[in-house]
Parts: structure tokens; C-alpha cells; sequence
């Protein structure tokens, strides 16, 4: 390793010399007309990794490319695809799933919250009770891959359930595009938003959402709650004079699109089995290592592994070990702060690096 650690964290990943020279290249002015065509660009190539399904007739799905976080794509979405007149349902079954209902709940919108206990999956039969219970609901908010407790949610289950009930489907895939199975048309979702510094490889400090036609008719009666966080702002932009609404982080976008390039010529499926390669090395060799996992629901990701502490070793211990083997592992969060920790398989990772990785693990253990 040269010049910085093994990123084994959660986002941000490690990135290719392809995608940090992207990032680095000439400078640029966002109002200009060859910008607005290397946005186009990149958000035709964003579409296609949203909905795999339809690269001849291209992403029915609107692409809205922002400077931010992933979290800063959730509240953009939560604030323009919901209203103060009709309640939300929020799937909460971790961390991010708790996040959309605090965002709701700061933007004055009626919550029911739908919770679970951790390590526990969503069920697609709870959704569809709780939209017989309160037929007002109009959008369902859910997270695909809730990274926090490593599993998995059935958003093509929920989705269908959804579209057959005429409810908008809201959907945070930070931590899955481009890991996992996820197709925005066949599994009816509406809404869905992910960063770039997850499972496609890009830089920190971009974050993108896919909006349906159907949408957007949904939101056109109801009051703008933020300025940067208007969608409909960026999708006028992106229509009158494929732009953004605000200076974008420029370099980023560019890393952004060679990222998405690199995913492109993997391939969906690819790119998948890559993931998924990584993550039974890592479960097989934590087995060997008498590592247990928190869940074995056969849902878990394909990006990360959570398993349990020995009852010797603390996490700021087993961190320090590890970085001085230049390697950056992650701690859980409340309520498995402390008897948990996490290592993810996302980003650039080259041959042999899980390898290295594993043989410090069970030396510094």
C-alpha cells in the first residue's frame, strides 16, 4: 500500500487511478455548454446503472446529480416527493432507516413508523397491513441496504405492493447500487438516490437521484421546504439549459462519470459477483477465525460483514492493530457499539488485498 490506508470501511472506498486522475483534470466552468453536455452524459450513464433493464430504450427515470451526500439525496427527496397533507411510511429496521423519520420529522410531516428490532429484516406483509390501517399514506420510505445492521430489505416486494396501491415508492440505495440486485422499473421504484463513494467506486461528495414521470405530478401542488434541496429545481436546470442549479463540486462529477465507466464495463452482473466473491472470503475466513456473524438471515449484503468482538478485545484496540497494518476497518453503531464491529468490500480493491488483510486480522487477534 502507498500513500494512505486500505479503506475496509463502509463508504468512502478506495477509488482507481482512473477515477482520482478524473477528479484532478483541467479546470472546468459549470456554465458552459461542454459542461452541460458531460452532465447530459453522465447522467444518461447513471440511468442506465439505475435500471439495467432498459439500456436499448434508455432510464425512463429522470437523473438529478448533486454536490453532497448521501444523506443530503435523502432529505432532497424526502422534502420534495412527501407533503405536510398526507402521512409517510417509514420502514425502519436500522440507523438510516431512523434518519428518514427524523428527516420527515423536520420537515413537519406525519410519520408512521414502522420499526423493527435490529437484525430483524423488513416484511413486505407489515406494509401492506399498515396501508390497509391508514389508507391516507401516499409514500412508503425504505433503505435497501441498511449498512447498519448489514441486511438486506425486499424493495421488489414492497415495490409491487406499492404500485398495485398507487403509492409513491422511496428508496435509499447509498450503500447498494451497484452491489446488489436493483432495477428501478421492474421493481417499481419511483424515487431512489445513492452517492458516488459507495459500491460504484467514485469520490465523496456526490450524490444523485432517479425520479419516475409518475412522480413528479405528485409534487407539483406542494410548497418548496428548501432551496438547495428543491428537486424540482434541479430538473428544470437539467431541462432548459443542462445545468445545475448551484456550483457543482466539478472535479468530483468527472470522477463521478469515469467511476460509472468502470462500472459499465464490468457489467451489472459482473460487477455483483465481484462483491459477492469478497464478501464469502471474508465470511469463510471470520468462520475460521471463530468470528460470529451478528445475523444469518440469508439476507445480509454482499459489501459487508458485522461480527462480534472477542470478549478480550475492544474496537479501539483492534482498530489501532489494524491501521498499523494500514488497513481501516469501521465501529458499529447503538446499540452494537461495542460488541460488533464492521468490515466492508466495497471500492478499488486490488488481487490479494483481503488476503493481506485477513492475515493481519488473525495475527492482531
Amino acid at each position: 500500500m502507498e500513500g494512505g490506508f486500505t479503506l475496509l470501511n463502509p463508504g468512502p472506498c478506495n477509488t482507481s487511478s482512473r477515477v482520482k486522475v478524473a477528479a484532478l483534470g483541467h479546470d472546468v466552468c459549470h456554465r458552459t455548454a461542454a459542461f452541460g453536455r458531460d452532465l447530459g452524459r453522465l447522467v444518461g450513464k447513471l440511468g442506465r446503472v439505475f435500471c439495467p433493464s432498459q439500456r436499448s430504450a434508455g432510464a425512463p427515470h429522470d437523473v438529478l446529480v448533486m454536490t453532497g451526500s448521501g444523506t443530503a439525496a435523502m432529505e432532497a427527496s424526502l422534502a420534495t416527493f412527501t407533503s405536510a397533507a398526507t402521512p409517510v411510511l417509514v420502514l425502519d429496521n436500522g440507523v438510516f432507516g431512523a434518519r428518514l423519520a427524523t428527516i420527515c420529522g423536520l420537515h413537519q410531516r406525519q410519520v408512521v413508523h414502522l420499526r423493527y428490532p435490529p437484525g430483524q429484516r423488513v416484511r413486505a406483509a407489515d406494509v401492506e397491513a399498515a396501508l390497509t390501517a391508514h389508507p391516507t399514506i401516499e409514500v412508503v420510505a425504505m433503505v435497501h441496504h441498511e449498512t447498519s445492521v448489514g441486511l438486506l430489505n425486499p424493495v421488489a416486494e414492497i415495490g409491487t405492493i406499492c404500485r398495485r396501491r398507487d403509492r409513491l415508492l422511496l428508496v435509499d440505495a447509498v450503500s447498494s447500487l451497484g452491489a446488489e440486485d436493483l432495477d428501478l422499473v421492474r421493481d417499481h421504484v419511483d424515487v431512489c438516490w445513492a452517492s458516488a463513494n459507495k459500491c460504484l467506486h467514485g469520490a465523496a461528495g456526490v450524490a444523485f437521484v432517479a425520479v419516475s414521470p409518475r412522480s413528479w405530478a405528485r409534487t407539483a401542488e406542494s410548497a418548496p421546504r428548501s432551496l438547495y434541496l428543491d428537486l424540482r429545481l434541479y430538473k428544470r436546470h437539467l431541462d432548459d439549459r443542462s445545468q445545475t442549479p448551484f456550483t457543482p463540486a466539478v472535479g468530483l462529477f468527472y470522477a463521478l462519470e469515469a467511476a460509472v465507466d468502470e462500472f459499465l464495463a464490468d457489467g451489472h452482473a459482473a460487477r455483483r459477483a465481484i462483491y459477492a466473491a469478497r464478501n464469502r472470503k471474508l465470511r469463510a475466513a471470520f468462520r475460521r477465525l471463530g468470528l460470529q456473524p451478528f445475523t444469518q438471515t440469508g439476507h445480509e449484503s454482499h459489501s459487508v460483514v458485522i461480527a462480534r468482538l472477542p470478549p478480550e478485545v475492544t474496537f479501539r484496540a483492534l482498530d489501532r492493530a489494524m491501521q498499523r497494518h494500514g488497513f481501516i476497518i469501521y465501529d458499529t453503531k447503538p446499540p452494537l457499539q461495542g460488541s460488533y464491529f464492521q468490515v466492508a468490500n466495497m471500492g478499488h480493491l486490488a488481487d490479494g488485498t483481503l488476503d493481506r488483510f485477513l492475515r493481519c486480522l488473525a495475527a492482531s487477534l
